[in-house]
């Protein structure tokens, strides 16, 4: 004969959590993360009585809640509670254009998690450590002296920039260019 379905997932999850050890928000089995309140709320508002009637039973409890709604809200927080606050309400927030008709239920919305949470580098995996930030390059000092090397165009662009005349930015960036100031040419 079947018992109540809300009073089995109810012995069942405190059962769970007892078993384990108690995280803050697990300390009192009856209890749903602020989280999943206000994720139920958006699919509420977004989807109306659509998102609800999937986990209505029609049974009350002592406090008159649905336990089928308060049965899946503890499921749902049990495994929500593998991501950080954040990457569920980054979740929520896309759910629009990935589900706009439909709400989604578990699988589709961990998978929308899986999808916005942080990733890690494989040397974060790894456990490499961070390698420090390269020294800048000392800066190319030229000589503003006429040499007769088919370059003196260009120091005298850079001696005029240096006493203050005003060049144009490509001007200025052909005759870097032209003495590798800013990179070698494979001409040079």
């Amino acid at each position: 004969m079947l018992h109540d379905v809300g009073s089995m997932v109810d012995g069942a999850l405190e059962r769970a959590l007892s078993a384990a050890q108690p995280t803050p928000a697990q300390a009192n089995p009856l209890q749903v993360s602020p989280t999943v309140r206000k994720l139920f709320m958006l699919l509420h508002g977004s989807y109306g009585s659509l998102f609800l009637t999937k986990f209505s039973t029609g049974e009350r409890d002592a406090e008159g809640r649905d336990k089928g709604i308060r049965a899946a809200m503890k499921v749902w927080d049990a495994k929500l509670s593998n991501f950080a606050p954040e990457v569920v309400e980054t979740a929520a927030d896309r759910l629009a254009a990935a589900h706009p008709e439909f709400p989604p239920n578990l699988p589709q919305f961990e998978a929308l998690c899986v999808s916005v949470a942080p990733r890690k580098t494989y040397a974060q995996e790894a456990g490499l450590p961070r390698l420090p930030a390269p020294a800048p390059a000392a800066p190319i000092e030229v000589s503003f002296e006429l040499r007769g090397d088919g370059k003196d165009w260009a120091r005298r662009i850079l001696a005029r920039e240096k006493a203050g005349d005003k060049i144009r930015p490509y001007t200025l960036q052909s005759a870097r260019l032209a003495l590798g100031i800013e990179g070698r040419q494979s001409w040079q």
